[in-house]
């Protein structure tokens, strides 16, 4: 059984008005801590892992703060291996902080965000990925979203990333076994070794690759909304919300600022973002203002929807920041022009102002992405896990190369360490107080 940390407790719902709300506590003491605020008829300690009713009182006086469930999980069977216990009483903005300044006062200390979890992973209740995925199911805006984290914390990266780890560690002992005891080193050591970090330079490559196939549906989409002045971008961004968020007015130049918000087509999450009209002269400072705005928000987007009004046909510049970047050519205002005029330019054609349109051109985006209808996949990993794993694997080719070229096997060896160090780096078999520090302190109390 781990060694019990120093007593800690924390409200682990959202704060503000509901009908429960969970105060936990962990860590040494936790039991004796417990029974003095909490008194009920059944013994919390006779009855582990099993909610028991009674009322939270304060020691002092004996009155009543709350009636409320406890429970008691003495460790190592707990979330975070060690003792603890949930208070669960009436929600609201008074009542679970009055609970926890009673343990407070108690002796515990405040967690820290995301220390419940932090310590889950330093017992071995889970891994650095799997502790992430619990942020990240709380996190989640999107279904895919939801579903990767949920597979995270089933485990399905930390098996695939420790199944290359352990081959990788297989093939540094053999190479450290010969040169710890000075044997001769043969071709044929040299062809076994360079197969192994051969395959396993290609199952990292996968991992890579998984990353970046998946990560819309990880990290969502940034689709960014251009056009010259007037072209409907406002009234397209708030046809897509689903609500008037931007003005919308037929003087050209008006929006000045980027507007974003927050939508899902289907199982990603969309950053909609509207932008300064754009033209090549023309304009006060403060419209130039909003078109460096725009051409700065083009340049970071997954994808840009160049909105083209179909009573105007002003074509709009291409700028330098876009250059790049998938891009669809839009055709707006087909509300406003008849086909007696001829026939109407190729390419998406909608009506932002009647919604006609919408879904064709929602199913457009995220097919030029390659994710319309697209399976959501099962493993994607987030952005510090994939720097992780590119680094594994930028030094292990350098091993590999290593040794090709015929260098000193201790090159090699050294080369496959620090690519070791940092797969380690993954799931957590190798850590450091500030890589610690970076993962939790996205955490929100209580976590």
């Amino acid at each position: 059984m781990p060694n019990n940390g120093d007593l800690i407790a924390a409200v682990s719902t959202a704060p503000g008005p509901g009908a429960l709300a969970v105060v936990r506590l962990s860590g040494a003491g936790t039991l004796n801590t417990l029974a003095r605020v909490f008194r009920s008829k059944k013994s919390l300690e006779e009855n582990p892992r099993t909610l028991i009713r009674g009322r939270v009182v304060d020691p002092r006086d004996g009155g009543t703060a709350d009636h409320a469930l406890a429970v008691w999980f003495p460790g190592p069977s707990s979330f975070t291996g060690e003792d603890s216990a949930e208070i669960q009483g009436h929600g609201g903005s008074l009542i679970p902080g009055l609970v926890l300044r009673l343990l407070l006062d108690e002796g515990a200390r405040l967690a820290r965000p995301g220390e419940f979890t932090e310590r889950a992973f330093l017992n071995g209740k889970l891994s650095l990925d799997q502790a992430e995925a619990v942020a990240e199911i709380v996190a989640a805006e999107s279904a895919a979203e939801a579903k990767i984290a949920a597979r995270t914390l089933d485990g399905a990266l930390k098996e695939k990333v420790s199944a290359i780890f352990l081959a990788m560690k297989g093939a540094y002992a053999r190479l450290t076994a010969v040169l710890d005891f000075e044997e001769e080193w043969t071709p044929k050591d040299a062809d076994d070794l360079l197969n192994a970090l051969k395959e396993a330079r290609e199952s990292l490559k996968s991992l890579i690759d998984l990353r970046k196939r998946g990560r819309f549906y990880r990290d969502g989409l940034k689709v960014v909304l251009a056009g010259a002045p007037n072209a409907g971008k406002s009234e397209l961004f708030n046809a897509l919300l689903g609500k008037k968020r931007a003005l919308v007015s037929p003087v050209p130049g008006t929006t000045r600022d980027y507007l974003t918000a927050a939508v899902s087509w289907g199982n990603v999450r969309v950053e909609l973002v509207d932008t300064a009209g754009l033209r090549e002269e023309g304009g006060d400072e403060l419209e130039k203002m909003g078109q460096a705005l725009a051409l700065e928000q083009m340049g970071e987007a997954d994808l840009v929807l160049r909105l083209r009004d179909l009573t105007n046909p002003e074509r709009i510049p291409t700028p330098e920041a876009e250059k790049g970047i998938p891009g669809l050519e839009v055709w707006n205002k087909t509300d406003l022009v008849s086909t007696d005029r001829g026939p109407l330019p190729p390419g998406l054609k909608i009506s932002a102002k009647t919604g006609d349109g919408l879904e064709e051109l929602k199913e457009a985006a995220l097919k030029l992405l390659g994710i319309q209808g697209a399976r959501i996949p099962d493993i994607v990993p987030n952005l510090r896990q994939e720097k992780a794993i590119e680094e594994s694997h930028r030094l292990l080719e350098e091993a590999v190369a290593s040794l090709s070229s015929g260098e000193p096997p201790e090159i090699c060896g050294v080369l496959l360490r620090r690519s070791l160090d940092r797969l380690g780096e993954v799931t957590g078999r190798v850590f450091t107080e500030d890589l610690l520090t970076e993962v939790f302190k996205r955490f929100c109390l209580g976590k």
